[in-house]
C-alpha cells in the first residue's frame, strides 16, 4: 500500500484495530498521538471511528507503534492470543507489568506503591518495569487510558445499537452498560474512580474530558426521555449524577463471587435508573 492511495473500504473498523495494535504495544493515547503529531483526543476520536483517517495517518501510527502499515490495516499485527507478531519487544513482560500496577495500587494506593512492589508482583526485575515504563506515573496513566478508552467502546456500541429505540429503552441500555464495566472490570475501574487525584497534568484535564463524555451520554439520553413525556424529575442534571455514581460505586462493592450475576447487577442497576427518572415533580409544602 503506498501513501497516496485512499483509506481501505473497510475502514469503518480501523480505529478499532489501531486502538487494539497500541494495547498490545503497551503505548498510552499521549505516547502515540506525540509520535504522530496530533493531540490525544484526536488519536481517541480516531480508535473509535469517529473521524476519517487517511492512508498518511495509518502509515504514521504504524511507524509509531513499529508494525508494517498493511499489517494494522489487515488487523493482522495482532495475534489472537494479544502479542504481536512483528516486534518481539512486545512480549507477555508487558501486560504482566502492567496487570501487576493494577493489583498493587488496588492493594496499597497509588502513592503507596513502589515499583519494586510492582515488579514482584510481576516476577520481574525493577530494570524489567522500567524497560517498558518509565515511571509508575506513566503506569497510572496506560491504566487510565486503557480503562476509558473500554468503557467508551462498549458504551458507544450499545448506543449505536439501541439507536432507534424509545428514549426510556436507549437510556436503560447506556445504563446498563455502565454499569455492566464496572462489575466485570473492577480493579481498573476502582483505580479510576480513586487515583483520579493522583494524575498529574496534562493528563489529569484530557482523562476527565473523557470521563465527562460518558456523564454526557447518560445526560444526553435522559434528556431525550424527559423532552418524550417518558421522564420526569425536579432535577436532571442531579438525578443523572446520582445514576453514574450507582453504576461506577459497584466497583467498589459487587461482589463477583456472590449471588448475583454481573449481567443480572447490571440489568437490575438499569432498571432501577429508569425509575429514578419516573420521579414526578417535588410538591410543593
Amino acid at each position: 500500500m503506498t501513501k497516496d492511495t485512499a483509506a481501505p473500504a473497510d475502514s469503518g473498523e480501523l480505529g478499532r484495530r489501531v486502538r487494539a495494535a497500541r494495547n498490545t504495544a503497551g503505548l498510552t493515547l499521549e505516547q502515540v498521538s506525540t509520535r504522530i503529531g496530533v493531540s490525544p483526543a484526536t488519536l481517541s476520536l480516531i480508535e473509535r471511528d469517529k473521524v476519517s483517517i487517511t492512508v498518511d495517518r495509518l502509515t504514521d501510527i504504524a511507524a509509531a507503534l513499529d508494525i508494517e502499515l498493511d499489517a494494522l490495516v489487515s488487523g493482522s499485527a495482532v495475534s489472537a492470543g494479544g502479542g504481536s507478531r512483528t516486534s518481539s519487544r512486545h512480549d507477555d513482560t508487558l501486560p504482566k507489568v502492567l496487570e501487576a500496577a493494577i493489583t498493587c495500587f488496588n492493594r496499597w494506593g497509588y502513592h503507596g506503591t513502589s515499583m519494586r512492589q510492582i515488579a514482584q508482583e510481576a516476577g520481574v526485575s525493577v530494570a524489567g518495569v522500567y524497560h517498558y515504563y518509565e515511571s509508575k506515573q506513566q503506569m497510572l496513566v496506560a491504566i487510565l487510558d486503557t480503562t476509558m478508552s473500554n468503557l467508551i467502546e462498549g458504551v458507544d456500541g450499545v448506543r449505536a445499537k439501541v439507536a432507534d429505540r424509545p428514549p426510556e429503552e436507549r437510556f436503560a441500555a447506556v445504563v446498563e452498560a455502565l454499569a455492566y464495566y464496572h462489575a466485570t472490570a473492577r480493579s481498573k475501574a476502582f483505580i479510576g474512580a480513586s487515583e483520579m487525584r493522583s494524575v498529574e497534568e496534562p493528563h489529569r484535564t484530557r482523562i476527565a474530558e473523557l470521563r465527562r463524555s460518558v456523564q454526557h451520554v447518560i445526560d444526553e439520553e435522559a434528556a431525550a426521555g424527559v423532552e418524550s413525556g417518558v421522564f420526569s424529575v425536579p432535577d436532571l442534571k442531579i438525578a443523572c449524577r446520582v445514576v453514574a455514581n450507582m453504576c461506577t460505586s459497584l466497583a467498589q462493592w459487587y461482589d463477583p463471587s456472590g449471588p448475583v450475576s454481573p449481567e443480572t447487577a447490571a440489568a437490575d442497576l438499569a432498571d432501577y435508573a429508569v425509575a429514578i427518572m419516573q420521579v414526578g415533580p417535588r410538591r410543593s409544602g
